[in-house]
């Protein structure tokens, strides 16, 4: 007996999910900003998601209200005594745009749009 597959079902792609350590929220990892320790213990924007270690996540809208001063206190409450050097990294984050799809991703996104494959 052959195992037959569907092959008019499309597959899913797996969308890794994070979790803001401001609001505990899990959302999909692109929307969330990631920040990680330098081996001198200092807290580092990681705007690519490839730097080394555990890092840290942080939703672009609790980002924005720390910014904004709304949610300091949750800030402070999640990053302890380093929460003002982290304030600086958000603000930091918050000028700069979201970063645009790449690599195998940007070629994904583009066939799905209709667009030639690249």
């Amino acid at each position: 007996m052959v195992a037959t597959q569907n092959v008019n079902t499309p597959r899913s792609r797996h969308v890794p999910l994070r979790r803001c350590v401001v609001c505990r929220e899990s959302r999909p990892q692109a929307e969330l900003l990631r920040l990680t320790q330098d081996p001198s213990g200092a807290w580092v924007y990681d705007a690519r998601k490839r730097l080394g270690g555990r890092g840290t996540w942080v939703c672009r809208p609790c980002a924005a209200a720390a910014v904004q001063g709304e949610e300091v206190k949750k800030l402070s409450r999640a990053f302890k005594a380093q929460a003002a050097q982290v304030l600086g990294l958000l603000r930091e984050a918050a000028k700069a745009p979201a970063q645009p799809a790449s690599g195998r991703q940007a070629a994904v996104t583009a066939r799905r749009d209709g667009g030639t494959d690249v």
